[in-house]
């Protein structure tokens, strides 16, 4: 029924900033921060995605994502541009969660 007790907020900072300096010693960004020469944007090959989104028979954003193996926000951007160049057709959904189908490529 033990455990270790509470810290003092004194012993709390103290761990605190000895973890910070043990990560800028290393090279890890704080929390919070990116690492210097990470982005969020990731590439997507548009050639091999049609080839994937072509064989879905209901195209959703995160069927999209799991299928592309990039995330749910870089799905979004390939299936609105999808969508802009006459790719994909909207087909049903509500409130942001629309299904796609596939119409080939113009």
């Amino acid at each position: 029924m033990g455990g270790a007790k509470k810290q003092t907020l004194a012993q709390a900072e103290k761990q605190q900033s000895a973890e910070a300096s043990k990560d800028e010693k290393k090279g890890k960004p704080k929390q919070g921060q990116m690492a210097k020469g990470t982005s969020f944007t990731q590439k997507i090959n548009e050639a091999e995605a049609n080839k994937v989104i072509s064989q879905m028979k209901a195209i959703t954003v995160y069927a999209a994502a799991k299928s592309l193996g990039v995330n749910a926000a870089m799905a979004q951007t390939f299936i609105k541009s999808s969508e802009a160049k006459g790719t994909l057709q909207k087909i049903g959904g509500y409130s942001g969660h629309y299904v796609y189908k596939y119409v080939g490529i113009k």
